[in-house]
């Protein structure tokens, strides 16, 4: 593009956005935006970081929770396998 054109677009968008500055449209706009940000006041938002770091902990705690019910059950095995004979008697079981 031409420097003479693109002086032409710099000038136009520039004189609209101060015509818009100096308008209703401007006022309404700000009106606007408070209304938004007082009704999302009221709402239970939270923000995208704190959301992105809520899921990482609880993937984290996720992954805790496979390595611990693993153990269990290795555990758990370990158990099954060393009970004693239910024709034992008691007392032979703690020797």
């Amino acid at each position: 593009m031409n420097d003479s054109f693109r002086q032409r677009n710099t000038a136009f968008f520039d004189q609209i956005g101060r015509l818009i500055e100096n308008s209703p449209l401007h006022d309404a706009q700000r009106n606007l935006r408070a209304l938004a940000h007082s009704a999302a006041g009221r709402l239970d938002l939270v923000t995208r970081d704190e959301f992105d770091a809520t899921q990482r902990m609880l993937l984290a705690a996720r992954q805790q929770i496979d390595t611990l019910e693993a153990q269990v059950r290795e555990l758990q095995a370990r158990l099954d396998g060393a009970a004693p004979d239910a024709s034992a008697a008691p007392e032979d079981a703690w020797r």
